[in-house]
């Protein structure tokens, strides 16, 4: 059987995987970044359930732009910052 081209008799040449360094274990992160993060999931689930009051809502109906809503997105924008700092966790 013919052999191919691109075959080097006798030299063996190092492939990719074998002179990349392995790569080193990520440094791990500070205690409070696990803290925020849990903390601010549960601060932006309260202000959630706290904007579902009535005393709440109804100061909030005259506020521009999303009205009584207000609690609800910024909850939301409140757990999303949560999420992104567990994200960082290591």
């Amino acid at each position: 059987m013919p052999q191919s081209k691109h075959r080097r008799s006798g030299k063996n040449r190092p492939r990719r995987y074998q002179t990349v360094e392995p790569e080193k274990n990520p440094t791990p992160s500070p205690n409070w970044v696990p803290a925020t993060g849990a903390t601010l999931l549960i601060v932006g689930t309260l202000i959630i359930l706290i904007g579902y009051l009535p005393v709440v809502s109804a100061i909030t109906a005259s506020w521009p732009l999303l009205g009584s809503n207000w609690g609800l997105v910024g909850g939301f924008i409140v757990l999303a910052v949560g999420f992104g700092f567990l994200t960082r966790w290591r």
